[in-house]
């Protein structure tokens, strides 16, 4: 088939949603079908394989009109554009995360596949316009409708009233390949968190809690330079702190770990930007990738990572973002070691439910 994904982020770059979806195109690329990613020109001058350690890359499209992130006016000329090339491409089926590009196919009665990762509190008043207003989820062209967790088809049904036969669940995926292996005793732990530093996802409380736990090593990857320039202020010796890395070196560095965070905000969780609440529909690229490495997860207790998490069988979690508790929880995995090896076997075994494999062809299988 002659598929277009149209993403309207910077690509190349370390967004999690442009992991995704260039790791699902490429996924889709395996499979034989023809894909085109089309995106603004935004993203870092590199090429998709060696920025992201893919082995087929899909037709990757720049549109050079978009040198600036598609805000504004711009975010609705972007659409456009996208939509125009890919009719010009003679696309079959189009795949898109974008409200409004799905308005824009529906009214050209194209055959498409729409993510939905979010509640459309963010969106522009013309796109809350539409979907308040006229029937957009149920035209007859809509394939499929994936959501990337329940609780985004649950908000879907509610808000919407649509079928929920329509709507397939298909949560984030790893690319990552890990050989499994047990935790042993140390005198120092390496304990990691990678992702965006935004207060919310939990950088600061990492700081409060490598400064409280002395015993052993912390590490944060994520953000931009002058980002991490400003975290470093007044750090302990025992956390060093990191940009974030080209996708296809993040291996080297989660192998290093021997426990991975995500000490979450459970009531305000901030999408990329500092915008929103994503605390009732996220499904972190991150948690996939923990899982990936078999390493020990230690999570904070968010409703929504229990549709793949359960505590004491994959991970740990803990109730309240407590730094006593969290150290407590930390300096117990010494002496509970054949228990640990079992939650993080048990982690590294669900992983392989979720490889972009298997999310290419749940969204292709219609």
């Amino acid at each position: 088939m002659r598929i277009a994904y149209l993403f309207n982020s910077s690509t190349p770059s370390s967004n999690p949603g442009s992991i995704q979806v260039v790791n699902t195109c490429s996924a889709i690329a395996k499979l034989s079908h023809d894909i085109k990613l089309i995106v603004p020109d935004t993203g870092l001058k590199t090429s998709l394989s060696k920025f992201y350690g893919i082995q087929k890359s899909p037709k990757f499209i720049r549109l050079k009109f978009f040198d600036k992130f598609p805000l504004g006016i711009n975010y609705y000329l972007f659409s456009l554009w996208a939509v125009f090339y890919g009719l010009l491409n003679k696309t079959e089926i189009y795949i898109t995360r974008n409200f409004f590009t799905l308005i824009l196919l529906n009214l050209l009665k194209k055959k498409v596949i729409i993510e939905v990762h979010h509640d459309l509190e963010n969106e522009s008043r013309l796109v809350k316009f539409f979907y308040r207003n006229f029937n957009i989820f149920y035209n007859h062209n809509i394939i499929k409708i994936v959501a990337i967790t329940h609780s985004v088809k649950k908000y879907l049904i509610n808000s919407f009233k649509i079928d929920k036969k329509k709507i397939h669940v298909i949560p984030s995926a790893s690319s990552l390949n890990f050989k499994f292996k047990k935790l042993k005793k140390k005198k120092k732990y390496n304990i990691g968190f990678f992702g965006s530093l935004d207060k919310s996802k939990g950088s600061n409380f990492i700081i409060s809690l490598s400064q409280k736990d002395k015993t052993n090593n912390y590490f944060i990857y994520g953000g931009k330079p002058y980002e991490v320039k400003k975290l470093k202020k007044n750090i302990p010796k025992n956390l060093k702190i990191y940009p974030s890395v080209a996708y296809s070196k993040i291996k080297s560095h989660l192998s290093k770990m021997d426990i991975l965070l995500m000490p979450s905000n459970t009531k305000k969780l901030r999408s990329l930007g500092g915008i929103g609440n994503i605390a009732k529909f996220t499904s972190p690229l991150k948690l996939f990738d923990y899982l990936a490495t078999g390493k020990l997860i230690i999570t904070s207790n968010l409703k929504v990572f229990q549709e793949i998490l359960t505590d004491k069988k994959n991970c740990i979690i803990i109730n309240k973002l407590d730094v006593n508790n969290w150290e407590k929880k930390i300096k117990q995995v010494k002496n509970q070691l054949f228990k640990i090896n079992n939650i993080k076997k048990n982690a590294y075994i669900l992983s392989k439910n979720y490889t972009y494999k298997i999310r290419a062809k749940k969204i292709l299988d219609f």
